[in-house]
């Protein structure tokens, strides 16, 4: 929606259509809730923010169909929102993904899916924003968009590397658009690597927003860290077996602790019936998905964040965590380092990506016996200085008006 384009200090309104495969929608409240404070913010600058948003929808191997698209293109012609449906203020663009085609293979489906959409309904835009160099960004530059920016943000870009042209079409990506963004200087490193260095100069570098709105500040007053908390995926790449059998030694010594887990995924079977066997299932308290509004509570709550995901190009929960007064225990997982590893003193402690269950109990055993040392406040001015809604907002639009 448009506003007042000169709220921002800027000269003139920016027409953005964001793509992005992830958007908080009924099913998840969470999943993309970065790219959303994004649009939230540039709309409140008076900038006129669309977004759509690439939904998969698995295939059987080799091509999809023609039967398929043109089912899809009788009923577009009859109503398209009875197939490009808008929720939360996102259009969502169905796209038949083959089986084992790989992030290529999403790309190109990508790219027919959203020719298709903006065929049954045109967009008009000055910029195009792109969630995640592949597939996203190659499929809107094989599309042929001009003025396209890039923010890459995923934490399994090694995956993404390791698939058969995958690295040239990268590069491709990263070449050709007009602004390449991460959100971290570990991520553009990572990137760096695998790239021409010439091409990988280019890469600027943009955080998330972190938005402290509706998380209160609050400042323990020391003794036991025996609430724990983590909120984020249920699955393994984000460390959740580390964080059971860490939170089973401590409770050797506490048994009062507590572990409230929120969020949801794959791995809560496994959490369950660990939890069962080790005796923790009075102690842990499985919250499922809640609204991000919600979250503050829960972090207001705790005595304790612990995020032992190995891999991370930001890490949104912790840096919310930071922002609440919570102390931190975090593995030195290249997005942490990053984004408040300088005040680490402060916030809490970044353990090796080695360390083993004790290393972690270790580690809240310190905060505990000198909680004296950390300095939330300081955390939370940094926090707000740093990764604020406008702020954020601010460097993108510079960037936005930069390419025209």
């Amino acid at each position: 929606m448009a506003g007042n384009a000169n709220i921002d200090g800027h000269g003139r309104e920016v027409k953005i259509q964001v793509v992005t495969p992830w958007y908080p929608d009924r099913y998840s409240a969470y999943s993309g809730i970065f790219v959303k404070k994004q649009v939230d913010a540039l709309t409140s600058l008076g900038h006129d923010v669309d977004v759509e948003m690439p939904v998969i929808y698995p295939a059987p191997l080799g091509d999809v169909p023609d039967d398929v698209y043109q089912a899809m293109d009788s009923l577009a012609q009859i109503d398209p929102s009875a197939v490009f449906a808008s929720e939360n203020g996102a259009v969502k663009v169905p796209a038949p993904v083959p089986s084992r085609s790989g992030d290529l293979g999403r790309a190109a489906a990508y790219e027919k899916s959203l020719a298709r959409k903006r065929f049954w309904m045109p967009i008009e835009s000055g910029i195009t924003h792109a969630h995640l160099g592949i597939p996203t960004g190659l499929a809107l530059l094989r599309l042929g968009v001009e003025r396209l920016v890039v923010t890459e943000h995923q934490s399994t870009l090694d995956r993404v590397f390791g698939q058969p042209g995958a690295t040239d079409a990268y590069e491709e990506v990263v070449a050709n658009s007009s602004a390449f963004i991460c959100v971290s200087e570990h991520l553009k490193k990572q990137i760096a690597s695998k790239i021409e260095p010439t091409v990988a100069e280019s890469i600027e570098i943009v955080p998330n927003i972190v938005d402290l709105a509706d998380i209160p500040f609050r400042v323990r007053k020391g003794g036991p860290l025996n609430h724990w908390l983590y909120i984020g995926t249920i699955a393994s790449h984000k460390g959740v077996e580390l964080l059971l059998k860490a939170f089973k030694a401590y409770r050797e010594t506490d048994r009062s602790a507590v572990l409230t887990i929120v969020g949801e995924g794959p791995q809560r079977p496994w959490v369950e019936r660990f939890a069962a066997g080790s005796g923790l299932s009075g102690s842990l308290r499985l919250v499922g998905s809640v609204a991000h509004q919600a979250v503050g509570h829960y972090l207001a709550d705790a005595g304790v964040f612990v995020h032992l995901s190995p891999a991370e190009t930001f890490g949104i929960a912790t840096i919310e965590a930071i922002g609440a007064g919570l102390p931190v225990v975090s593995l030195r997982n290249g997005g942490a380092e990053s984004a408040w590893g300088e005040f680490e003193t402060s916030a809490g402690r970044l353990l090796p990506q080695d360390a083993d269950a004790d290393d972690v109990v270790d580690a809240i055993r310190y905060l505990e016996d000198h909680h004296s040392r950390l300095d939330p406040a300081l955390g939370r001015r940094l926090v707000e200085e740093r990764y604020s809604p406008s702020q954020v907002a601010r460097s993108l639009v510079d960037i936005y008006e930069r390419i025209g």
